[in-house]
């Protein structure tokens, strides 16, 4: 175990951060038994008081349970967990297994085609106009990878603003942060900025034409390309690997560093 660095952070969150990257690595699986509250008050150097603290924090994500008599065990985190335990690793994460990223990439996918079918219906003249506006900023940039991941992102901002459901923008904007990150890698890949542009011409031309089902369609393969790009830069199909969901070093790829 470690504690994630950040000196402005409560201990004990910092304490359940930690314990919480463990689970989910697997160093604690389903219904195993945490290291007593004096074993792990020893082990981080603080006092008991601070590792209950951070235990009742791993009980409120659904990570934990706590049995009379016996300690505190972990849950079998699909069956307990909630929606803040996302929003809990997508906020303060500092890696996760490639499954569940690839996961979180499946569920991008069911929710972003369905608000390209719904911006078909109800995108106003000046909701396109903005889309055509964001794409044209992004075709003068595609050099850029900084603004064009940020236009990136603005552009399925508004797709899911159209969708005129607010669970779906609240969820989209739970990972965002990791999604900007995820732009960026993309976009770093060689031809992935004029390809996705292409993409997006299509998808705005069909929400003009009030296409919903073309639309949907152009959603689901702009977003096939680009899961399916950064699958094979991150290597996000190789079972147990471990994937970073923070900004490091990203080196700008070349045709020759292609996966084959």
């Amino acid at each position: 175990m470690h504690t994630p660095d950040n000196p402005k952070e409560k201990l004990s969150s910092r304490i359940s951060r930690s314990i919480q990257m463990d689970i989910l690595n697997g160093l604690y699986p389903p219904e195993s038994r945490l290291p007593s509250e004096r074993d792990l008050a020893l082990q981080f150097k603080v006092s008991r008081v601070t590792i209950r603290e951070a235990m009742e924090k791993l009980e409120q994500l659904g990570m934990v349970e706590k049995r009379p008599n016996s300690g505190s065990y972990v849950c079998d985190l699909p069956a307990r967990a909630s929606i803040s335990l996302l929003t809990e690793i997508m906020n303060h994460g500092e890696s996760v297994d490639a499954a569940f990223l690839m996961a979180l990439l499946d569920f991008r996918q069911v929710i972003e085609v369905y608000s390209a079918r719904r911006a078909a219906r109800n995108a106003s003249s000046a909701d396109i106009v903005l889309m055509k506006k964001t794409i044209a900023q992004m075709k003068r940039n595609l050099d850029d990878t900084e603004t064009v991941s940020r236009l990136n992102v603005d552009l399925h901002t508004d797709l899911n603003r159209l969708s005129g459901n607010l669970v779906i923008q609240l969820l989209f904007n739970s990972f965002k942060s990791v999604y900007t990150y995820y732009m960026d890698v993309f976009h770093r890949l060689p031809e992935a900025s004029k390809d996705i542009v292409l993409h997006y011409e299509k998808l705005v031309a069909a929400i003009e034409a009030r296409d919903d089902q073309y639309a949907a369609h152009v959603m689901e393969a702009l977003l096939c390309y680009g899961h399916n790009r950064v699958k094979d830069a991150a290597g996000l199909t190789q079972n147990g690997k471990q994937v970073r969901l923070r900004p490091g070093s990203v080196k700008k790829r070349t045709k020759k560093d292609e996966i084959p």
